[in-house]
């Protein structure tokens, strides 16, 4: 592979991490590694996709809750449950939780 613009290519293990640090270094500052400007519409879409990845990624979490409460409500009362969903980062039982499953 060879490098134009004066841009060594890096090769070796440290590349594997070396590479995505530069590109998102790039994508922030709007410059592509060439020194060429990005276009602004290009990062505000990878911006938005990358907020729909992180929207996603976050649907994960709640379909994880919703799982535990609805095989927790089983094996846990609804003091234990609840306080093990708040030590791991989740909120709380809401009403409609505890009317559904603890009544």
């Amino acid at each position: 592979m060879t490098a134009s613009n004066n841009i060594e290519p890096i090769d070796g293990p440290e590349a594997i991490e070396a590479v995505p640090e530069s590109i998102e270094r790039a994508i922030v500052d709007g410059i592509d590694l060439n020194g060429a400007p990005l276009p602004k519409e290009m990062v505000a879409f990878y911006k938005e996709v990358m907020q729909k990845e992180a929207d996603r990624i976050c649907r994960v979490r709640v379909a994880m809750r919703k799982k535990i409460i609805s095989t927790g409500s089983k094996h846990f009362d609804q003091e234990t449950l609840n306080q093990r969903l708040l030590d791991a980062g989740w909120e709380g039982l809401k009403a409609a939780e505890i009317a559904y499953y603890f009544s």
